[in-house]
């Protein structure tokens, strides 16, 4: 899992850069629309990516507090 949570944060990272290149160019045209448009699809990745980051945190916190409450026999 820890993989998995490695390529979101990857990915968002990625989508982070490329938005913030582009919102210093939208900051110097605001009426750029286009941009405005690309800046906020870029945002909803961004988005999604932190949600299944989180999913994926989740899931590990899950799956670590069930292993330390398996007990073993005597």
């Amino acid at each position: 899992m820890v993989a998995t949570a490695g390529v979101w944060k990857k990915k968002r990272d990625d989508l982070k850069t490329k938005r913030n290149s582009l919102f210093e160019i939208y900051a110097k045209d605001p009426q750029n629309f286009h941009l405005a448009r690309e800046i906020k699809a870029l945002d909803d990745e961004i988005a999604d990516c932190t949600q299944h980051l989180e999913q994926e945190r989740r899931s590990e916190r899950a799956a670590s507090s069930a292993n330390r409450l398996v007990t073993t026999p005597k």
